[in-house]
């Protein structure tokens, strides 16, 4: 353990995961958090998005898992549901196709953000050498002579007093509303590129008591399928509770007037998520979400000052729709404490080595996720503006496609598609020779040869 002070700025999933990694590595670790953080399961001001679904991926609950053991049996004590992605998913892969269920080893738990931020809280400030500060806002970075960041500037939010706190390792983890951009302006320094991905989805959510007895699925989940823009999704998570919630691509959101929130729903292609909330017991009003845009900021390509690193949103904040978010967030704070280890603690060298590991770790997850939005985008219909896929990325956003569309043939696809979804395998596993001969001959040779779905999938 280094004899040295880390600072983490944001006490979000980022932050905190941040502070358990570097707990091992720092004799001291300070978190400083904007909001007053709740003592239980609780939406906050800092997390807008947080009162929507949410899927904590398979890579993520592993990760989470080990840096706390006991995590996954916290979730379920707290009646988050087991999900296994082949059994309790229903996913519809095209208008008329559902997805076939098998048995898979994936498995995860279906729980609100609230719930796995608040187990993660609760176990971060367990720990003796993490101190967690609220209500403190951070406006700029100390800066020496020799380009090293010292600390930060900032006071407690009410109080009015300003000062500086020094440490070693300085961390930006705020998220989306990260100010270091402007902070490396004002000290006259490089600022990143930015590149942008927005597909204008916005999404409404409402949450209903689930039925009673029901066992059909955990997760019901209906992407959006073009030519159609609009899709939805229901998550069970603890204390039996459905968070229903429904999107639409190229401005076309869903309405917060529940009339008009139901017939929104009826306009989906199969009948399946209307039917199950019609005549629900709504818990909740209707929340709208639109800061949806993917946008990634290349830190790897300037010369940041050293003792300064960032991850989390703060550097790719990813659509949330596709649920990338906590996982990504959780990878991050993995990467940090492994480049920490490879260089010895060498803090002058942490900084270029961990932002060029950490946009590596990034550009899969990017590809997956931007890759859905860019069909969306560049739609002949479509008002979205964004970058202009090559022939490659057309590509593969095709192939993609027919992969997806083939599952009702080949299940062994299925479980593919859930390690890639779940960030345990790279997208280019949909290219293996035995995924691509099953696209090439349900696809384009059965069709031509005039067999029935059911006679090919017996040969």
């Amino acid at each position: 353990m280094i004899d040295k002070h880390a600072i983490v700025i944001g006490g979000s999933i980022a932050g905190l995961m941040t502070a358990r990694v570097l707990s091992e590595r720092f004799a001291r670790v300070t978190i400083l958090e904007r909001d007053r953080l709740p003592n239980g399961p609780e939406e906050r001001a800092g997390t807008p998005q947080g009162k929507h679904v949410h899927n904590l991926l398979v890579r993520g609950l592993r990760i989470m898992e080990d840096l706390f053991p006991g995590f996954d049996d916290e979730l379920a004590a707290a009646g988050a549901p087991m999900m296994n992605y082949g059994r309790d998913v229903r996913l519809l892969v095209s208008f008329h196709q559902w997805m076939p269920n098998v048995e898979t080893d994936f498995a995860s738990r279906a729980a609100s953000r609230a719930l796995v931020e608040h187990v993660i809280r609760r176990r971060v400030r367990q720990l003796p050498n993490v101190e967690i500060h609220e209500r403190v806002i951070v406006d700029g970075l100390h800066v020496s002579s020799d380009r090293r960041v010292t600390g930060v500037t900032g006071g407690s939010l009410g109080i009015g007093d300003r000062g500086q706190i020094f440490g070693d390792l300085i961390v930006d983890a705020s998220g989306r509303r990260s100010r270091t951009p402007q902070w490396l302006e004002q000290l006259g320094l490089p600022t990143p590129e930015t590149t942008v991905v927005d597909s204008e989805v916005g999404y409404a959510t409402r949450l209903y008591r689930k039925p009673k007895g029901f066992d059909k699925w955990t997760v019901l989940y209906m992407p959006a399928r073009l030519p159609s823009v609009r899709g939805g999704a229901i998550f069970e998570v603890e204390n039996d509770i459905w968070m229903a919630s429904l999107g639409g691509y190229n401005r076309q959101y869903p309405p917060t007037n529940e009339a008009e929130f139901l017939e929104y729903a009826r306009t989906l292609p199969q009948p399946d998520l209307y039917d199950a909330i019609k005549d629900g017991e709504p818990l909740s009003g209707i929340i709208s979400y639109r800061n949806t845009r993917n946008i990634r900021y290349h830190y790897e390509r300037i010369n940041l000052p050293t003792h300064f690193v960032l991850l989390g949103d703060a550097v790719c904040g990813f659509n949330p729709i596709y649920g990338q978010g906590m996982t990504s967030a959780a990878m991050g704070a993995v990467q940090l404490g492994e480049t920490l280890d490879a260089l010895h603690g060498d803090l002058d060298a942490v900084t270029a080595q961990f932002q060029k590991q950490l946009a590596a770790l990034h550009d899969s997850m990017w590809l997956l996720a931007t890759g859905e939005d860019l069909a969306f985008i560049h739609l002949e219909s479509g008002s979205g503006d964004g970058p202009d896929p090559g022939w490659f990325d057309r590509f593969v956003q095709k192939y993609a496609g027919y992969c997806v569309v083939t599952t009702p043939s080949d299940p062994h696809i299925v479980q593919t598609l859930f390690e890639i979804t779940n960030l345990t395998k790279p997208p280019t596993a949909l290219f293996h020779p035995r995924i691509a001969v099953s696209v090439l001959w349900h696809q384009f040779i059965r069709p031509r040869l005039g067999m029935s779905p059911k006679v090919a999938a017996s040969n």
